[in-house]
């Protein structure tokens, strides 16, 4: 995909407002996922265990499917080193209390969801929380 191409997919998300499990009024850290990989043409699972795009948002409210989360992500695609990360690919970083996703924009940026929405960030500030990237 050209980078003019991938910039447009990208455009909708940028400073979109974080909705957890409401995709009509934000994004949260699946729905962001599914939404991107699938408009780039990449498969994205839509369940895993019994964790899936219906029930995520009530059991992440009730303080479950974190564990759940973390393995999903990790089962995404294969495993590659940072320092060779491609556009699009999917950095997987682990905060005190729970795991996170953000997808590589290239030149040293991540998409990411936080509660306030949808930043981009430079990916040094996370340096230190990578888990894994993952190329779908």
């Amino acid at each position: 995909m050209k980078r003019n191409e991938f910039t447009l997919k990208l455009q909708k998300f940028i400073d979109a407002p974080f909705a957890l499990g409401d995709k009509t009024r934000g994004w949260d850290c699946l729905n962001i996922l599914a939404e991107f990989y699938d408009s780039i043409g990449k498969s994205f699972p839509r369940q895993y265990k019994d964790f899936d795009e219906f029930n995520y948002a009530e059991r992440w409210k009730a303080g479950e499917g974190r564990k759940e989360f973390r393995e999903f992500l990790l089962s995404l695609g294969e495993s590659v080193n940072p320092n060779y990360a491609l556009e699009g690919d999917l950095f997987i970083m682990e905060g005190e209390e729970m795991t996170f996703p953000g997808i590589y924009l290239g030149r040293g940026h991540l998409l990411m969801v936080f509660d306030k929405g949808v930043r981009v960030v430079p990916s040094k500030f996370f340096k230190k929380n990578i888990v894994d990237v993952r190329r779908l």
